[in-house]
């Protein structure tokens, strides 16, 4: 499946609900993703129409070609320099309603690191550091031994400088600070930040506290914040903000998690 790039699971959880104590009918209610329906309708097929599994596996394979067909798409790359055009883009692309997909979440990290990609090469505060590569969007933290969606990392010593964690459309809680707090206690980092595409971004009187307090305890700054606003103040430290469509682009074509009514979505908003 990998060395012909089909789709398949991605992780241990999807595999291990196939474990549940369920027969595989049609009304299988456990989540195993975007191949449900598919799946069940073909072992449907075989094991009560009594139909050939010879060419049940034929038809799945003839539909994996037809899906990666369909990712082969020429993605737009807007020219514009205008920060709130480039804003209003990520927005409309972040929060449109997908019909079948999943991994919307994943798109505000993809902007985020498309950012910083640039970023890094023009402010002084980065020499010395690079952008660590993004792990698999269904990775877990405590696997990869990451502490944040985006990491920047001292090239020399490879220790992470600066960490980003992004949350899509979750707002911020006590919670998601404690979290925080269990990743950075061990570590030496500068900045880690907690950005999110909620409308509440804020956080309140006893969330600001609890920052505050272990900002002191651990000698990090602890930033919590809008992910959209500081997209906005990111591009207008950008010497050319359409610098980051490229980088953007470039990830939308090959991130894992990103399917194709994804990318379908980001040519046509590019052209409204």
């Amino acid at each position: 499946m990998n060395a012909n790039n089909f789709e398949g699971a991605k992780s241990g959880w999807q595999t291990r609900t196939f474990e549940r104590p369920k027969p595989y009918m049609l009304n299988y209610d456990e989540n195993i993703g975007d191949i449900k329906e598919p799946f069940l309708k073909t072992f449907n097929y075989v094991e009560e129409d009594g139909e050939s599994a010879a060419v049940a596996l034929a038809c799945l394979l003839h539909y994996q070609m037809i899906l990666l067909e369909s990712k082969k798409i020429t993605l737009s790359i807007p020219k514009t320099k205008d920060i709130q055009l480039i804003i209003s883009l990520f927005r409309n692309h972040f929060f449109y309603e997908y019909k079948a997909s999943k991994g919307a979440s994943r798109l505000p990290v993809l902007a985020l690191y498309a950012v910083y990609s640039v970023l890094i090469e023009q402010m002084s505060r980065y020499k010395g550091m690079k952008l660590k590569p993004l792990e698999a969007h269904s990775a877990a933290d405590s696997q990869t031994g990451a502490i944040g969606d985006i990491e920047i990392i001292e090239e020399n010593s490879g220790e992470v400088f600066e960490a980003i964690e992004v949350k899509h459309n979750i707002a911020i809680s006590n919670r998601i600070i404690h979290s925080a707090a269990e990743k950075i206690m061990d570590k030496s980092v500068n900045r880690y930040y907690i950005l999110t595409t909620h409308q509440n971004c804020e956080p309140d009187n006893e969330l600001s506290h609890l920052i505050s307090k272990i900002k002191a305890m651990y000698n990090c700054q602890l930033i919590v914040n809008g992910l959209v606003p500081s997209l906005k103040y990111y591009l207008r430290l950008l010497s050319d903000p359409s610098l980051v469509f490229p980088k953007y682009v470039e990830l939308l074509v090959e991130d894992k998690a990103i399917k194709h009514e994804h990318r379908d979505i980001w040519n046509k908003l590019a052209i409204q």
